[in-house]
This record gives structure tokens, C-alpha cells and sequence, in this order.
């Protein structure tokens, strides 16, 4: 499903990804595992078409995913670094989805809100805990319907008992 062939890149003269290759086979789990500054957050962000490599290719099912939207309509991303619009809540941003994602499945959305009891959906995101808009990130990307979830730390910030509930629902 993802395929890595001897990517390349640099950062003003530091070399972040050294010919790197990867095979992601289709219905894997496959976590990068590494210390801080190993380009595990760089390399998911080729996957995800956000970086363009400097040599080499990046391909989910046989096709290029830089600056190609249909590629990236199959997966939903959860980066690190969550960023949700100044003044939306869960239910804006479920609307935005929806709008993004063609199979958004708003039946999932309202069973799912019993599996995030904490989150108040017409509170700002922004002003939620950085552990309430995880969930929401998870809420919103599973309800996705993706052929590929790609996650940057999954579950940072979220307390063990959501740690187990977000595993269970993936």
C-alpha cells in the first residue's frame, strides 16, 4: 500500500531522510519507532504529501502522493501538531470533513459521541485540553472512512482509560 523507494531530504545542509526505503503492505500496522530527530514525523509527512522528497518516490498504491488529491482523499492524518480553524467546533469541523471526505459517515459520527463523552461538540476546539482535541481528531478521522490512518505520536497527551478507548475503536 505505501511504498518508500530511496528518498532523499534536506534541511539546509542536514540531511533529514538518507535514501530511505519502506514497504507498508496493505492491512498493516506498522509503527516508526526511533529517537527524537530520526525523521520518523518527516518521513509521515512525505507519506502524506505534505514534504517533497529530494530524490526518490513516495506512493501510496502505485501512485505519487505529493500534489495528488485523490490520493489523498484515501487516508485521514492525525499529525502531532493538531490545527483546527480559530473559531470551530467538533460540529464546524465534522461539516468541513464531511465536505473533504466523500465516504464521511455522519451515522458513525453520532454513535461514536457516546465514546467521547468529555468533549462538548459546540465548545471551540482550541479551548479544549490538548488530550479532548486528540479525540476529536480521532473522532473526525475515523468517521472518515479511510483506507489508511496515518498517526504522528497517536496518543499523546490522551489518559490511559482514552488510550484504551481510541485502540478499541481503531
Amino acid at each position: 500500500m505505501i511504498r518508500i523507494t530511496d528518498v532523499v531530504k534536506d534541511f539546509d545542509g542536514f540531511r533529514a531522510l538518507n535514501h530511505l526505503d519502506m514497504h507498508v503492505p496493505k492491512g498493516a500496522i506498522y509503527g516508526l519507532v526511533g529517537p527524537n530527530g530520526a525523521g520518523k514525523s518527516t518521513i509521515i509527512r512525505h507519506i502524506t504529501g505534505v514534504y517533497k522528497q529530494d530524490q526518490g518516490e513516495v506512493k501510496i498504491d502505485g501512485t505519487d502522493v505529493y500534489e495528488n488529491p485523490s490520493v489523498k482523499a484515501k487516508f485521514a492524518y492525525i499529525p502531532d501538531d493538531i490545527f483546527y480553524f480559530t473559531q470551530a467546533n467538533t460540529i464546524d469541523m465534522m461539516k468541513y470533513y464531511k465536505g473533504m471526505y466523500p465516504k464521511f459517515d455522519t451515522q458513525l459520527f453520532s454513535a461514536l459521541a457516546d465514546c467521547f463523552p468529555a468533549v462538548d461538540v459546540r465548545r471551540n476546539i482550541r479551548s479544549l485540553s490538548k488530550g479532548m482535541q486528540k479525540q476529536v481528531a480521532f473522532w473526525l478521522s475515523v468517521c472518515c472512512r479511510p483506507e489508511l490512518l496515518i498517526l504522528d505520536e497517536p496518543v499523546d497527551g490522551l489518559d490511559p482509560v482514552m488510550r484504551r478507548q481510541i485502540w478499541s475503536i481503531i
